[in-house]
């Protein structure tokens, strides 16, 4: 199997195939809303994967009447044993599309997939056509505007957890003791240790507390009877921030708005949108890394904390 761009892998999926090959053309789809043109770039984009990748040397009307044997094949559930590499990738198009129609467009429930268009959109992919839109944007829309709609239902769902934070905050900063950075972080001195503020690519041992505004406490090293140990720069940034204040020894607590804690990720019991308050506790700082290492994505901050919850079971 080749290799293939990962928006595009994520799309090829979910592709839905057409059902006859008697116009194989490149031409304008009828685009009146903003569904239509998701139909449209999803096609698109899957149709300029499938001609980056796999039909090199090939006609794109044989490869279209190749994947179009594969779709039905697949469609009808009967799967023929011998087939070309482009068949068979068809074929698990037209299997994927069963379930696609129950789900929607990219596993999007609120999303109808409108066969035709996306049609159109395979073929003009598969012509390498410029129509309407080009591959590379087709993604890039893809890619913009399910972000917003993804945001858009967060926001939904989770809002009041932003509201929450923003009053807390408001009002925390009015305390006595506790001080505002320009990031939005609020903090209080616990303890004030006498020892060396870590820097990026230092590796730290502390102890910490973490709950929701409500109380909720939803981790704590402090509970597990051991202290945890990273690099400073593969937190997330409310921490990061804090850690570069805190001399060794120090003791700090800590109140994250979410724009610099998870976002909009969901974290178990951290909802999206949540405000974080740690009570952090720098033991000290252990033999700085060789060399500087990447900040992890959110993904891999994701899998690290899942790591953690596991080996705390």
């Amino acid at each position: 199997m080749k290799k293939i761009n990962i928006i595009l892998a994520v799309v090829l999926v979910a592709a839905v195939a057409f059902t006859s090959c008697n116009s194989n053309k490149a031409s304008l789809p009828t685009l009146k809303t903003q569904l239509d043109s998701l139909n449209y770039a999803f096609g698109l984009a899957n149709g300029d994967g499938i001609k980056n990748y796999y039909i090199k040397g090939d006609s794109a009307k044989k490869a279209i009447e190749q994947l179009m044997k594969g779709v039905n094949e697949g469609m009808k559930g009967k799967v023929e044993k011998e087939n070309t590499e482009l068949t068979d990738l068809g074929t698990k198009i037209g299997t994927a599309l069963k379930e696609q129609k129950k789900t929607g467009l990219m596993g999007d429930s609120t999303l109808k997939v409108d066969i035709d268009i996306i049609k159109q959109g395979l073929v003009n992919g598969l012509k390498g056509s410029k129509v309407q839109m080009n591959a590379k944007e087709a993604q890039e829309y893809l890619q913009k505007t399910m972000t917003e709609l993804q945001n858009k239902k967060l926001e939904k769902l989770y809002g009041a957890n932003r509201a929450a934070g923003v009053k807390f905050l408001a009002e925390n900063a009015k305390k006595a003791g506790v001080i505002t950075t320009t990031s939005g972080l609020q903090y209080e001195v616990i303890k004030k240790g006498t020892g060396v503020i870590p820097t990026d690519n230092d590796k730290v041992k502390v102890n910490y507390k973490g709950t929701l505004i409500d109380g909720t406490e939803f981790d704590s090293s402090y509970a597990r009877n051991q202290p945890a140990e990273f690099q400073v720069n593969q937190v997330i940034k409310g921490w990061t921030e804090a850690l570069k204040l805190m001399p060794a020894g120090s003791k700090y607590k800590l109140y994250v708005p979410q724009e610099i804690a998870y976002g909009n990720r969901d974290q178990g019991k951290i909802k999206p949108f949540s405000m974080l308050i740690f009570e952090v506790e720098l033991l000290s700082i252990e033999k700085p890394s060789a060399q500087p290492q990447q900040q992890l994505t959110p993904e891999q901050m994701q899998q690290l904390q899942q790591q953690m919850q596991q080996q705390r079971r």
